[in-house]
């Protein structure tokens, strides 16, 4: 009889915060456009979190939450812009404790091979998919597995500042606790 192979612990997806340099970032008009076409009904809603406790656009800096896989490959996108990291991290937090109540959607694009998804809480869309799929089978297990990831996912508390150059450079922040 064989042994039992020892549990390993495998590492976890992460939660991360970007920011874009200013309204006229061309990172955060290409977020916008993809965001517009996967949720159409939601873009006149506006695009800042309705949560969101600090004062919007303070220093004429954005940001948004990520889900990264342990490749640093991106899984999904939080739905909303805020303006500042706190804000951000408190609702990823909130969300990957309720991961097993979020609902995933897939959407259709422009073309037939393009799809996307969308996880929702309470009808409300929280996470996007980062890219297009070829086909909704294949978009929805993409939502189900960052659904997945983000209920097991870590929460960096490190905000990647965008330059003009387009690369990001990381600033480290305190550790605190935001729902305690």
């Amino acid at each position: 009889m064989s042994e039992q192979l020892s549990a390993r612990s495998s590492a976890q997806a992460r939660v991360v915060f970007d920011t874009f340099r200013s309204t006229d970032d061309p990172m955060l008009a290409s977020w916008l456009s993809f965001r517009a076409r996967i949720l159409p009904a939601e873009t006149g809603q506006g695009v800042v979190a309705p949560r969101a406790s600090g004062p919007v656009a303070r220093g004429g800096m954005y940001g948004v939450w990520r889900l990264l896989a342990t490749n640093n490959r991106e899984l999904g996108r939080g739905t909303w812009l805020y303006p500042a990291p706190d804000d951000a991290w408190a609702d990823a937090e909130v969300l990957s404790a309720r991961a097993g109540e979020l609902s995933p959607t897939t959407v259709r694009g422009d073309v037939p091979t393009r799809h996307a998804w969308a996880l929702r809480l309470g009808g409300l869309p929280v996470l996007i998919s980062s890219r297009w799929y070829e086909s909704p089978g294949e978009a929805a297990a993409a939502a189900r597995a960052a659904r997945d990831h983000l209920g097991r996912a870590h929460i960096a508390r490190v905000v990647n500042i965008g330059t003009r150059s387009g690369r990001r450079y990381r600033q480290v922040r305190e550790e605190v606790p935001l729902l305690g």
